[in-house]
């Protein structure tokens, strides 16, 4: 029987891109109390679900599932990283 790991990767990554956003859209100027304690975890659930996501496309690929889903999970990952180091880099050049 051949699992689609690559379906399930790429659902993984758009919760995992959607958390992390969200982690960082519901976060105040100060966040306090219970507030912390839920941008961490919708923080650290991105997190665990982006490195989910990248070994079910790593097993899509060991498989050879055939297909561009396995593709999807590295790029939305990439493109976070690389949203979060726009952002990084912008505020580096914020205190220039």
């Amino acid at each position: 029987m051949i699992k689609k790991y690559s379906k399930w990767s790429v659902i993984l990554s758009v919760i995992c891109a959607a958390t992390i956003f969200m982690s960082y859209e519901i976060a105040p100027t100060n966040p306090e109390g219970a507030m912390k304690i839920l941008i961490q975890v919708f923080f650290i659930t991105a997190i665990i679900i982006g490195l989910l996501s990248l070994i079910f496309s790593f097993l899509g690929f060991k498989n050879k599932e055939r297909g561009f889903l396995k593709l999807v999970a590295p790029i939305i990952v990439v493109l976070v990283l690389l949203a979060f180091l726009f952002s990084f880099v912008l505020m580096v050049l914020s205190f220039l």
